[in-house]
């Protein structure tokens, strides 16, 4: 009578999670070119469709084709003001994005003064 062992995994779905996002950590931060000047934040981001380590939270804009240059302005939170001051009226920064959509990649470039940055 012969016997055969099965292969079971014994990896924690917790454990196996951690290091998924540590690699998807680790790919998006190559992907990230920033420096500071001061209050001046700039950076430099290159994204495309076939990233390894993507998930279901991820930026959805890969589902359609875009082509194309874009602007976008967005008004901050300022480092002017601490506690419930902090986002008032005359404490927000604005920062700049442009970028390029490409079908299958994005890059773009983002500029911001005085910005709160978690």
């Amino acid at each position: 009578m012969k016997t055969e062992m099965k292969k079971e995994s014994i990896i924690d779905p917790d454990l196996y999670s951690e290091i998924q996002d540590k690699k998807r950590s680790e790919q998006i931060k190559r992907q990230i070119l920033s420096f500071t000047i001061g209050s001046l934040r700039i950076k430099f981001v290159f994204r495309h469709k076939f990233e390894k380590y993507r998930t279901m939270f991820d930026d959805p804009s890969f589902r359609e084709y875009e082509l194309g240059i874009w602007f976008k302005k967005n008004l901050c939170v300022g480092t002017k003001k601490k506690g419930k001051d902090a986002f008032s009226k005359d404490n927000l920064c604005p920062e700049y994005m442009i970028g390029i959509s490409l079908l299958v990649a994005k890059l773009w470039l983002t500029v911001s003064w005085n910005v709160l940055e978690l």
